[in-house]
């Protein structure tokens, strides 16, 4: 997922603990509520949607967490990751 992102020229945030992870729409770290708030919601919402047309489901909002666990297969994660890929070509 991180050279989703970083490929797809869209500025975008990661902050990862373990297995759960959030990604913000914005350059630059997320370390507050106020540097979350500076992400654009709106472009996280075209992303999140993207990914819902390609099969994924992910949280809706990009202040919530997503989680991998050990009921997803490499096939799932390869799916994501090219949904990924396909709904930030799209934005």
């Amino acid at each position: 997922m991180a050279r989703a992102f970083a490929g797809s020229g869209v500025p975008t945030y990661t902050n990862r603990v373990g297995s759960m992870w959030t990604t913000f729409f914005q350059k630059g770290p997320v370390t507050d509520y106020a540097s979350a708030k500076r992400s654009d919601t709106k472009q996280y919402a075209k992303y999140f949607h993207g990914l819902l047309e390609r099969g994924v489901y992910v949280a809706p909002s990009q202040f919530e967490a997503g989680f991998v666990s050990l009921a997803h297969s490499r096939r799932d994660l390869d799916k994501t990751i090219a949904a990924a890929k396909g709904a930030l070509a799209a934005l």
